[in-house]
C-alpha cells in the first residue's frame, strides 16, 4: 500500500501545479503509461515537465518498481487511482 501511495504522489507531484486543485489534465495518460508502458514511453512521457537528470532517474527508479507489481495489483491501483481523479 505504500508503494501505491509514493506512485500517485509521485506522479501528482510531477503532473500538477502545488497550487492547483485540480487534476491535470495529462495525469491520467502519465499514470496509465507507468503501469503500462515500457521504461522509455514513460520517459517520454514525463519529457513535457522538464525534468532534471535527478527527476528522471527517480522517475526510472519508479517505474522500475512499478514494474514488479504483480497485474492484478496494478488493476487495483488503477481502480484505486479512476476513483481517487472522479471524486468530487
Amino acid at each position: 500500500m505504500k508503494l501505491t501511495i509514493v506512485c500517485s504522489l509521485l506522479a501528482l507531484a510531477l503532473c500538477c501545479s502545488w497550487a492547483s486543485v485540480q487534476v491535470c489534465p495529462t495525469f491520467p495518460e502519465v499514470a496509465y503509461i507507468l503501469f503500462k508502458g515500457t521504461p522509455q514511453e514513460y520517459l517520454n512521457a514525463i519529457q513535457c515537465f522538464q525534468p532534471d537528470e535527478a527527476m528522471e532517474t527517480a522517475g526510472n527508479l519508479l517505474k522500475a518498481k512499478v514494474d514488479t507489481l504483480s497485474d492484478v495489483t496494478k488493476v487495483d491501483i488503477g481502480r484505486l487511482m479512476a476513483k481517487m481523479l472522479t471524486r468530487t
